[in-house]
């Protein structure tokens, strides 16, 4: 009996010791998250990570958002505009998502109605930039709704999901620390450098052979119709910041997005400021369509002033 005990025993030993090793390196693994998710992905405060965690867990009831593209991202500086307000802009997002975050918005409790978003003058398109962005909330079924066909069954699974994607998230983080050639502030990531007039004269030559129009994509036209209209005690201040002149050359029907704009602003909850045409010469621009820092300097103190104006009534 004595050898029998001996031999299961030892027949244990090797499955226990695997077990344990096994069971080191998943907590391991999960601790080294925890910590990267805490203290990389979620302290880059300009990162497109990090901006959608925070429209889903922040419960600032004072905040003032401002929901946009890269356009929202390099135009709008917050401390420039005042101390409650958030730059959520992302790079390569569209409207699909900018009508995810206005959403998560209008859940939540405030003690102030306004919230500022950018309008593209190509109209409601869709598009989700980075889908890597998304991996850190995957679990939520909104976001996970956005990711769609980019969306893989291995982002569900702890530590794995970062797989290869490790480097880019400390990059960023990097970047935001470091600024070396962006201005950042509380979200926003604004162009310092300025480009040469040759470089510059490039970008326009081409901008002015393309054709731009105004098309909106008739369902999310629908639900930014139907979230405008379920939260009447929302104010929505709809920003058009400015473009360089030679974007309209080519812009085929730029009385449509007018016509569109003067819909929106038929609703007592949302206001119009269109400064697309606001004029700036070339040094203040990144490209043909967004501002670099010292144009976005100049573009603040216009915006600030019109907005002491309207939440002053």
């Amino acid at each position: 009996m004595e050898q029998k005990a001996s031999f299961i025993s030892n027949f244990k030993r090797p499955y226990t010791r695997t077990f344990l090793f096994l069971g080191t390196v998943v907590l391991l693994s999960l601790a080294f998250q925890h910590f990267f998710e805490r203290k990389i992905i979620l302290n880059s405060l300009s990162s497109s990570s990090y901006k959608i965690n925070r429209i889903i867990t922040s419960q600032d009831q004072y905040e003032i958002p401002i929901f946009g593209a890269s356009r929202a991202q390099g135009a709008f500086i917050p401390d420039s505009l005042g101390p409650a307000f958030f730059n959520y802009g992302i790079d390569g997002i569209r409207d699909n998502v900018i009508l995810f975050f206005l959403e998560q918005e209008c859940k939540k409790q405030k003690k102030t109605p306004y919230t500022l978003l950018t309008f593209e003058l190509e109209g409601y398109t869709n598009a989700i930039g980075d889908p890597d962005s998304y991996i850190l909330n995957c679990n939520n079924p909104e976001v996970k709704k956005l990711l769609g066909n980019e969306f893989k069954p291995y982002y569900n699974v702890p530590f794995v999901k970062y797989f290869g994607k490790y480097e880019s998230y400390f990059k960023d983080y990097l970047n935001d620390r470091m600024m070396l050639t962006k201005y950042k502030d509380k979200g926003a990531s604004i162009e310092k450098n300025v480009l040469t007039p040759e470089k510059f004269a490039s970008l326009v030559e081409t901008r002015k052979n393309t054709a731009t129009q105004f098309r909106n994509d008739n369902v999310l036209e629908t639900e930014f119709i139907h979230l405008f209209k379920n939260n009447p005690d929302r104010r929505f201040i709809i920003i058009i910041p400015p473009y360089h002149p030679s974007y309209f050359e080519q812009y085929l029907n730029y009385n449509e997005a007018v016509r569109f704009l003067t819909y929106l602003s038929t609703f007592k909850n949302i206001v119009v400021l269109n400064y697309s045409h606001l004029f700036y010469p070339d040094s203040c621009y990144m490209n043909t369509t967004h501002l670099n820092y010292k144009g976005a300097i100049r573009f603040n103190k216009v915006v600030k002033d019109t907005l002491q104006k309207i939440m002053s009534n």
